[in-house]
């Protein structure tokens, strides 16, 4: 297992504790060099979620994250590059070179088939380079597991939202090529209908006192809601961008009340104090 296979298990994890809720369901045990085809709702957040049920696992995501150095700490993984992306394609083929070197290493592979993202039940097409990964993968000795998983966000664009994730597999190749992007599709569905079945969490019995608790940092808050719903060109990215911009908004916010505290003889503490019991008290 690589050491950033370790790492993104480490960095999806540390997301999740920060931006989401409960996530309901374990995946099943994955073998090693195992294959998971994930079904892409919530923009970059879907490596969060499904990240941090895998612990290591190396992600195949859009060279768009991976051109700053910020961008590959945040989004460690396999570049690739999507018709929307800029750039030249030809850097896919050492993409795919890298793919089969992680897993002949043993590493779990996380894969969007459908290339990008939108809310909603409705699956989109699965996309030429899923195709072209699978008949690689018949020629692997032994064939890789593959696993499909798919994630129900019960308030998609809020921080602290609960997550179901449905699970299936392993589920053997179809045999022939030609039923390839009707058994991704299918597969996904099933996944997704896995997750819409599971329970719906219990309501968060602290919100308003979470809230009440956090209130210096409210107004900078609702300033980042109201940004990143400008910025986004879909609703599937607002989550992204509230955690790109809140982070960020919230470390300023909590240096400058930190400033004030101690300019008017106030415990320095007190704001460090008024965030975290803010956002333990919001999540429950």
């Amino acid at each position: 297992m690589s050491k950033l296979a370790r790492y993104s298990g480490l960095i999806t994890g540390f997301y999740r504790q920060l931006w989401f809720g409960r996530i309901d369901s374990a995946p099943p045990p994955l073998p090693p060099g195992s294959v998971v085809f994930a079904a892409h709702y919530n923009g970059a957040t879907d490596g969060f979620t499904y990240g941090s049920q895998l612990r290591s696992f190396l992600a195949v995501v859009s060279v768009q994250w991976q051109r700053t150095p910020l961008g590959r700490w945040l989004w460690p993984g396999i570049p690739v590059k999507r018709n929307k992306d800029r750039g030249s394609p030809a850097g896919n083929t050492a993409a795919f070179h890298a793919i089969f070197r992680a897993l002949a290493a043993g590493d779990r592979l996380l894969f969007f088939p459908e290339g990008t993202s939108r809310l909603g039940t409705a699956r989109l097409p699965v996309q030429p380079g899923t195709l072209l990964l699978l008949r690689k993968l018949r020629s692997m000795q032994p064939v890789p597991a593959v696993f499909f998983a798919a994630a129900h966000y019960h308030q998609p664009t809020r921080w602290g939202s609960a997550v179901s994730v449905g699970w299936t597999g392993p589920i053997p190749l179809p045999a022939a090529a030609t039923d390839d992007s009707t058994w991704v599709a299918d597969n996904l569905l099933l996944a997704q209908a896995t997750a819409y079945t599971l329970p719906a969490p219990p309501p968060r019995r602290w919100l308003w006192l979470g809230a009440l608790c956090a209130l210096p940092y409210l107004p900078v808050w609702g300033l980042v809601a109201l940004a990143a719903r400008r910025i986004a060109d879909d609703n599937n990215v607002i989550a992204i961008w509230k955690f790109l911009i809140g982070i960020p908004a919230t470390l300023l916010a909590l240096a400058a009340a930190t400033g004030a505290a101690w300019h008017f003889g106030w415990p320095v503490w007190l704001p460090a104090l008024s965030l975290a019991a803010g956002w333990a008290l919001w999540k429950r």
